[in-house]
């Protein structure tokens, strides 16, 4: 049987966070709304296709039924993936995007949100999923910076910010020495101090059947955390990887050091000598590294010359002081000079180039009318399709009534008898009370929709967001970034200026920064 002989089959997610949960947010109410939802869309939902985390945070995957439902659209059990909002599958744009393209597109499967209609499949639902998951990740960075603000006043102060720590415990939010971790800490400390390695250490210990705070076995790493930890010295050293779940080693900022409320486990002297320990055995390793380039025009960035895709290429700088970064034609890369010349375009030059570009055109007065055009007609285009239904329900409605009329006048007539008659009368009255109700959910669904029409000022505060948005994103979340606003990018000849961007939300136009301003876009033959 072909996919497009049988029923579409959908699978619904639904999530609340605790927080949510303790405000009264619903899983009930989501799997109601949305089940009704796939049901007015023709949806097929089998009991095993509802998927529920209640009580989990969306900045991730790590959900047990986000991670069923990826198992299962792996295994191309479903047509479409319904949601509420965009924030339920996740507050993380990149991983929404992710979860779009690799996950549902790339199956033939489609991600479908409730709310205003949104089906991931066409070009404008797909730009505004994105859009849209740009507001939950901007609503999720506020949260954390004011967590943040909190936590930095109380670590400019000295006073501890949670976190378990091995040697204290915590006593109403304060350090409290606990005397016999404490006593390991000064163990662990002295051994380092005779020169031992962080290994023969954790041998040591081991062997001799302590633990962690968590009741573990120590490693090499849980040693050297607690070798520099300045705790240890009535210190508060806080902030340094505030960011770091999202964008490891580039997160890393200056941290806050103050002098704790709490008192110390270990003496300023020996807390020097084993520094100096950790220096001059750092300074014995020796590190190589190959560079890892984060190319974010990668997918969009065309060949001037045969119009392939580009991938990363580095030339060593003379001096040896490092590499000049290129993207170079994918063709070439793959097939040698038989299919293209590696026509190499300058990493930072286009890069700056394209994000001087995206600034200026996300501030134009004309994109954000197209964007608001486009979405309102495709939004007035759901509407009617509506509108439509409601119509043919009305005929449908007027012939189950006509025909309820007409056994009513058989059975006066005594052409029925009374069992037929009841069992007809029953199940015709059944299928007017589904057609009303249907018919009923249906013009809630517009009048709900006339008042959520998309304002100018909407466009404006998302388009805005875009650029803060980048700045602050790790590598690949610029890329993910990039590509939900870029779909190709095709260079002059001369493989410095730009000839063409193609945005997602105007297909069929490209920007060509060439042109002034009043001639700002022009069609692609």
């Amino acid at each position: 049987m072909t996919k497009e002989s049988k029923q579409m089959r959908a699978a619904i997610y639904v999530r609340v966070s605790t927080e949510e949960q303790r405000n009264g947010f619903s899983l009930e109410a989501q799997e109601t709304l949305v089940k009704e939802y796939a049901r007015q869309k023709g949806y097929e939902v089998y009991p095993t296709a509802i998927y529920i985390d209640g009580g989990y945070s969306g900045k991730n995957f790590n959900r047990p039924e986000i991670q069923r439902l990826l198992r299962d659209v792996r295994e191309d059990k479903y047509d479409a993936v319904i949601s509420w909002k965009v924030d339920r599958i996740s507050r993380s744009n990149k991983d929404v995007l992710t979860f779009i393209d690799h996950e549902l597109h790339s199956r033939g499967a489609k991600l479908l949100i409730t709310t205003c209609d949104i089906d991931s499949s066409t070009t404008n639902g797909y730009m505004f999923i994105s859009l849209l998951g740009t507001f939950a990740e901007y609503e999720r960075t506020v949260i954390i910076e004011r967590v943040n603000s909190g936590m930095t006043k109380r670590a400019e102060k000295g006073l501890y910010n949670g976190g378990k720590i091995l040697g204290y415990d915590a006593v109403d939010k304060e350090l409290v020495i606990n005397e016999q971790e404490s006593a390991l800490v000064q163990k662990i400390f002295k051994l380092r101090s005779e020169g031992r390695g962080y290994k023969s250490i954790v041998n040591i210990i081991n062997g001799q059947d302590y633990k962690t705070k968590n009741n573990n076995k120590f490693t090499v790493t849980a040693v050297r955390d607690i070798l520099h930890r300045k705790a240890y010295i009535g210190q508060i050293k806080w902030g340094e990887m505030r960011n770091w779940d999202t964008k490891r080693r580039s997160g890393k900022t200056t941290p806050i050091l103050a002098e704790g409320s709490h008192n110390a486990i270990i003496h300023k002297d020996l807390w020097d000598k084993v520094q100096e320990v950790n220096k001059v055995q750092q300074e014995k390793q020796i590190y190589t590294s190959n560079f890892k380039g984060e190319f974010f025009l990668a997918g969009v960035l065309r060949c001037p010359e045969c119009g392939a895709g580009t991938v990363m290429s580095k030339r060593k700088k003379r001096d040896g002081s490092g590499y000049h970064l290129y993207y170079m034609c994918q063709n070439y890369h793959s097939k040698g000079k038989t299919a293209c010349s590696s026509n190499l375009i300058k990493k930072e030059i286009v890069e700056e180039k394209v994000i001087k570009v995206i600034k200026g055109l996300l501030n134009n007065n004309q994109v954000v009318e197209e964007l608001l055009s486009k979405l309102n007609d495709e939004f007035s285009d759901s509407v009617g399709d509506v509108t439509d239904q409601i119509t043919r329900l009305k005929s449908n409605l007027n012939k189950e009534k006509r025909y309820l009329d007409q056994i009513k006048r058989d059975y006066k007539d005594g052409e029925l008898t009374a069992r037929r008659y009841e069992e007809d009368r029953n199940e015709t009255e059944s299928e007017i009370e589904r057609i009303m109700k249907e018919m009923s959910q249906l013009e809630l669904h517009i009048q709900k929709s006339n008042k959520m029409s998309f304002s100018k000022a909407l466009i404006q505060e998302a388009l805005s967001n875009f650029i803060p948005l980048y700045e602050d994103a790790a590598n690949e979340e610029k890329r993910q970034l990039i590509r939900a606003l870029i779909k190709t990018i095709e260079m002059e000849s001369n493989r410095t200026d730009i000839k063409s961007i193609v945005f997602w939300f105007s297909e069929h136009n490209a920007f060509t920064p060439a042109l002034p301003d009043n001639e700002l876009w022009r069609t692609v033959s």
